[in-house]
């Protein structure tokens, strides 16, 4: 019976083994917008936001010994400061007392999606992390909430199943999401339903990989909405100038996407899209106007280049992407994916969305150069974009340092000029335009952050 026992119980070990890992962050994120302009309805003239917003997101990951993984991971946080509760009018009323910071921390449309998020009903807290998964050589799937990594357009935090077949050479995946979250950086926002449908969204692709190019053909579909064709192609190789080795890297994305009927005739959540709508409605600052349809899709292609001279105590690394829009193809794409990596929300809170730039707008033209380099602890990037869209027009130059104080505690600083020229028959938060109007959305953003 003992001899048993002790082999039940070794079976028990090898099958169930594990270990695990606690991580997680504690972080502050600040930004100080320098436009305090009074809020002047009739002509569209609105501040810059500042706030500050403290959040962790403790988290528990299990390996197990039969190639089984889990996660469990929890989000809360909350608002320090938000300026626009102290805003005003032309004749000094108070416009938002409660304050729109919630925007980016604690937004809640309810479980079903279907409420109106406010500043007197918002969510701090949820499970950002809640997933089993199992990963061999030749095949690997999670399910539950977890970070998308190998998608394009559709990254982040999301709720759904990921999957892998792989061989040598190929590595052919399939996703399906139910709903996102927003956690990380200025960001606390609940999981809530993609472009608010509860069709889930599918997408379903192969990683070809060579020694030096990789190629990822994918289709991408919310079958209520859109169904999307795209590629994701890489290429790799090194050379020596001046006998310094360069590291080169180019990338191009490109994809067409076609809207359903339905979603044609939907009002663009972005005021993007072709044809203006006019009617009654409740704001005189908006002359009766609602929006414009999301229009018949389009297309996108992004080139990024990259080159790296890494050095034995500084490393350098620059080059450029240029993303292009041919139409309104980035609609219910482009805020829940984001391969050129900048911040899409830099703008103001009182703009459209929350705080969106117009790098995915309909017909915009990015042009962006960046340069960074690393000595030590010390990271220090310039990123120079320039954008042009039917909608807006804007220059941004931002310089961002970042500092590894100890082991685990980091501390960042970003100072950015952003010139915004939002054109005539369009909205700003309240305002419909009948002019051209031109505002600083200058800021600083500093964050510090400690890991464990």
């Amino acid at each position: 019976m003992k001899k048993l026992f002790f082999l039940s119980f070794s079976a028990y070990q090898a099958i169930f083994a594990f270990e695990y890992h606690f991580t997680g962050d504690i972080a502050n994120y600040s930004k100080f917008g320098f436009n305090h302009s009074i809020i002047d309805e009739t002509i569209g003239q609105y501040p810059t936001d500042s706030f500050s917003i403290l959040y962790s997101d403790p988290s528990f990951d299990f390996n197990f010994s039969n190639h089984f993984s889990a996660g469990i991971g929890f989000a809360f946080g909350g608002i320090i400061y938000d300026s626009t509760k102290f805003d005003k009018d032309i004749k000094g009323k108070l416009l938002n007392p409660d304050g729109l910071a919630y925007k980016y921390m604690g937004y809640y449309s309810g479980h079903d999606g279907k409420e109106k998020a406010t500043p007197m009903d918002t969510k701090d807290y949820y499970f950002s992390n809640f997933f089993i998964g199992y990963d061999n050589d030749f095949f690997s799937f999670k399910i539950g909430r977890f970070l998308f990594k190998n998608t394009d357009w559709l990254t982040g935090n999301q709720e759904g199943i990921e999957t892998h077949l792989k061989t040598k050479h190929i590595d052919t995946w399939g996703v399906i999401t139910h709903k996102k979250s927003s956690l990380g950086g200025k960001w606390l926002k609940d999981f809530k339903y993609i472009n608010s449908s509860t069709m889930p969204t599918f997408a379903i692709g192969s990683k070809i990989t060579y020694p030096k190019i990789t190629f990822i053909p994918y289709i991408q579909t919310q079958p209520n909405l859109y169904l999307m064709t795209g590629f994701h192609s890489t290429y790799q190789d090194s050379f020596t100038l001046w006998e310094i080795p360069i590291y080169s890297q180019t990338d191009i994305f490109g994809f067409y996407v076609h809207y359903t009927p339905s979603a044609k005739k939907r009002i663009s959540t972005y005021d993007d899209g072709n044809t203006p709508v006019f009617g009654p409605i409740n704001t005189p600052t908006l002359d009766g106007y609602k929006g414009r349809l999301v229009g018949q899709g389009g297309e996108s292609f992004l080139l990024k280049q990259i080159f790296r001279i890494p050095q034995k105590n500084l490393k350098h690394h620059f080059g450029f992407q240029i993303y292009k829009n041919f139409g309104n193809a980035n609609e219910f794409i482009g805020g829940y994916g984001n391969p050129l990596g900048l911040d899409l929300n830099d703008s103001t809170i009182y703009d459209r969305g929350t705080a969106n730039n117009a790098i995915f707008a309909t017909d915009a033209f990015n042009n962006i150069v960046f340069y960074g380099l690393k000595y030590q602890k010390l990271n220090i990037n310039v990123v120079n974009r320039y954008t042009i869209s039917p909608r807006s027009n804007e220059e941004s130059l931002s310089l961002n340092m970042d500092y590894i104080l100890k082991q685990k505690t980091s501390f960042g600083i970003n100072l950015t000029y952003f010139d915004d020229t939002t054109k005539k028959g369009y909205q700003i938060y309240q305002t419909y335009l009948n002019h051209n109007i031109r505002e600083d959305r200058s800021y600083l953003s500093t964050y510090i952050k400690h890991s464990f």
